[in-house]
């Protein structure tokens, strides 16, 4: 088995230097290891480095440390924009999945079987799976004061209480396989079919994991694409020769357009704002890279702002 050797601060940065990262003078060697002691190599050069490179372990003429810890703070801004504004779309979809739901189901043993959605593909597999996973996460918080309050008390967690304790993750499937009726109630709260709230939910929940564990995600690529909404149409987004729009479906510019659709105008112009004022600030540091690399790694497109503005 091939071992991977130790190296040393200097070390690393000698390799970066035949590489052919710019790093000649003094001051460029301390404020590279400072940056390398502080972020760490793989973070920083292995995880933002792509966009860089001309071949193999061979950097662009002109690659400096400070523009690749420029794009690495970015992709850290990207993170936080996101995620302050995703964190209360989540708590909304807890609260409506947790009035919806036990409305029609006001039972005690309200996670059974047959209160779901039975009739949806492979219903019996993800019914099961999701009512597994939510009694693990029970137990997994079995000490904390509301849970064990009302387990000791009446015997089983309201899902108004459970929703707090679940991740999103587990209430995007837990919203998927609710009966059809209740899943139309929630969307209705965003003037969305249930269908699109559901395909969101996923891409959402993906981007906010995505954020809250810290992933790169300025190039951030979706397995599962987002469903063609109204939107992409409105926008005229180019299709590709697969028959899938271009922008919007994978990549970050799909929740731009999630966001479109489910925040209120005031909240999605801040996030227009706050995300050009993010894009503009890294492209005033760029010597190498260009505005345009930054937008196809986004899957932006260029006139992305006016295609948002102007989309119904």
């Amino acid at each position: 088995m091939n071992t991977k050797p130790f190296k040393t601060t200097d070390e690393l940065i000698s390799q970066l230097i035949i590489r052919g990262v710019d790093i000649t003078t003094p001051e460029q060697k301390s404020n590279a290891k400072k940056h390398l002691q502080r972020i760490g190599y793989y973070n920083l050069i292995n995880g933002y480095n792509d966009l860089f490179l001309v071949a193999k372990d061979h950097y662009k003429p002109g690659t400096t440390i400070e523009e690749i810890v420029s794009l690495y703070n970015f992709d850290r801004k990207l993170r936080e924009i996101l995620l302050k504004y995703i964190l209360p779309l989540e708590t909304n979809i807890k609260s409506l999945v947790a009035y919806y739901f036990p409305k029609k189901h006001p039972e005690t043993n309200y996670l059974t079987y047959t209160n779901f959605d039975t009739t949806k593909r492979d219903a019996n597999k993800h019914i099961t799976a999701l009512l597994a996973d939510i009694q693990r996460q029970i137990s997994s918080r079995a000490s904390d004061p509301s849970i064990c309050h009302y387990l000791r008390t009446y015997g089983y967690v309201p899902l108004w209480v459970l929703n707090n304790i679940l991740t999103f993750g587990t209430i995007s499937k837990f919203y998927s396989l609710m009966q059809q009726e209740e899943r139309q109630q929630v969307a209705k709260t965003f003037h969305i079919t249930d269908n699109t709230l559901e395909s969101s939910l996923f891409y959402l929940s993906a981007i906010r994991n995505f954020c809250a564990h810290g992933n790169r995600l300025y190039c951030y690529r979706s397995k599962r694409p987002l469903s063609d909404f109204s939107l992409h149409a409105s926008m005229n987004i180019e299709r590709g020769k697969n028959g899938e729009y271009k922008y919007g479906k994978r990549d970050l510019f799909a929740s731009m357009i999630l966001f479109k659709l489910m925040l209120s105008k005031t909240d999605f112009r801040r996030l227009i704002k706050e995300m050009d004022h993010a894009i503009n600030g890294l492209d005033s540091k760029l010597q190498v890279l260009t505005k345009d690399d930054i937008y196809t790694s986004m899957g932006f497109p260029n006139d992305w702002k006016t295609l948002l503005s102007s989309a119904k």
